[in-house]
């Protein structure tokens, strides 16, 4: 980057510092998590260790690579008042805390004073200029680049975070996937950001020479990505690729793949790649003769290690999303990898979906968007965010069920600006407070059931 191109964003970058400056001011806590106006120390600092219990220590494997945890270097790239710091500092030995915003930064000094292990900087915004090349260990963003309204500024801060780990270091960051006409026309500011998807991602870790180890959530508002800076001069052992195994990804001994919705992704488990030099933007699963790029390409990841017997050293995952072009039927499949190397093909039973089972996402009321729901007044209305809608969703075929009663709907819809499906509804007359659980049912397919407390 110039120095010219950089000086035009950073000017961009000073609307992000002015507006998360003066949300530090009026209520830090709430314009990180939104979960509720008023959050006691307590309860604003648990949120943060399930974050990281959730994107972070679920796949500690592939983060230590056989070291200590307290071996680590950590960057946390936009790191408010510290609701994960203090966590990351439990687990890793040194935590290095960034973010834009110089108010954030002071009073995350005050939150956590005491911790030695963790430094505080107040960043330009577009990048890590006073962080060294090839330094740490793990690289994370979460809920972070959703707020940036100019690509050009998340692709800055993504490439410079980068450059920060070393060789074998991972990073890892969030980002807000949508890309579909509706959500592209929506004014963005430093709340609703600019979208960065899959295309830009696969991108941009071709331009960085990064391995891809994956992209998970790609056209949703939970876009997630993994860059691997790969090591020098390492050693390349292959042999001829073989797809030892193959079942769906979320349960690998199923063998049967549907052709729609959210179970359509095969896992391949694959002997006779290069661990270093394959990922999910150089390899190549061929289907019926159509060439698709995978989502994931990596180590065993622990449920599907689970299913597996016998030693796992030398095979790699793919996991790998099916068209939405094919049918019903059989399919014959291989890799294809970074040479042009093709495995020997596998028949795979490709089948009609089931329908998909809505998930609920959020549970806010309709008064000032906190969870906290009350049996009356302004916060017995609810807002839902829902997974497994579609643009047949509507007021006539959407219910809600809680415990006894069965509620209908005042809205159903696909909201831009908000980049997924929201439903309203109001808690009917004569609920009284207390612990239970709210269902959604769309075309008579129930979502699971969500803990509610009602006040």
């Amino acid at each position: 980057m110039t120095e010219t191109n950089r000086q035009g964003l950073i000017e961009a970058s000073q609307v992000m510092k002015r507006d998360w400056n003066e949300r530090a001011r009026e209520n830090a806590k709430w314009y990180i998590t939104t979960v509720s106006l008023e959050q006691s120390e307590e309860d604003f600092d648990a949120t943060g260790r399930a974050e990281v219990q959730n994107w972070l220590l679920a796949e500690l494997p592939l983060i230590l690579q056989g070291r200590e945890a307290r071996q680590l270097r950590v960057l946390e790239i936009g790191c408010g008042i510290g609701r994960m710091t203090r966590h990351l500092a439990e687990v890793f030995g040194e935590v290095t805390a960034v973010d834009v915003s110089g108010e954030m930064i002071s009073r995350a000094r005050e939150r956590l004073a005491g911790l030695n292990n963790v430094r505080l900087l107040e960043t330009s915004g577009v990048d890590f200029r006073p962080l060294p090349d090839d330094y740490f260990d793990l690289a994370f963003s979460v809920y972070v680049f959703q707020h940036v309204p100019d690509a050009e500024v998340i692709r800055s801060c993504i490439t410079d975070a980068f450059r920060t780990i070393r060789p074998g270091g991972l990073l890892k960051f969030h980002t807000n996937g949508i890309t579909v006409a509706d959500y592209e026309q929506v004014e963005k500011d430093t709340w609703t950001g600019a979208a960065f998807g899959e295309a830009e991602i696969r991108r941009l870790a071709a331009e960085l020479e990064a391995q891809l180890v994956s992209i998970f959530g790609a056209g949703t508002s939970y876009c997630w990505a993994t860059f691997r800076k790969r090591m020098p001069e390492a050693e390349v052992v292959t042999s001829e690729p073989r797809i030892e195994f193959y079942g769906r990804a979320d349960d690998l001994l199923i063998r049967e793949i549907p052709v729609a919705g959210s179970q359509a992704v095969m896992t391949l488990i694959v002997s006779g790649l290069s661990a270093e030099r394959s990922d999910a933007n150089n390899l190549r699963v061929i289907i019926n003769d159509e060439a698709v790029l995978p989502r994931y390409v990596g180590q065993i990841r622990p449920h599907c290690a689970r299913a597996l017997s016998g030693s796992l050293h030398d095979l790699m995952q793919l996991e790998v999303p099916i068209p939405a072009t094919f049918l019903p039927g059989a399919a014959q499949v291989q890799v294809q990898t970074v040479e042009g190397r093709l495995s020997p093909p596998v028949s795979v039973a490709l089948t009609s979906p089931q329908p998909d089972e809505p998930k609920i996402v959020t549970i806010r009321n309709g008064c000032d968007y906190g969870t906290d729901i009350h049996a009356r007044g302004e916060k017995s209305s609810l807002i839902l965010y829902v997974h497994g809608l579609n643009e047949t969703a509507s007021v006539e075929n959407v219910h809600l069920r809680l415990g006894e009663y069965i509620i209908r709907p005042q809205f159903v819809g696909f909201v831009a600006k908000h980049g997924t499906w929201q439903v309203e509804a109001q808690l009917p007359d004569g609920i009284e407070p207390g612990e239970t659980e709210l269902r959604l049912c769309f075309n008579e397919v129930l979502s699971p059931a969500v803990p509610l407390s009602i006040r």
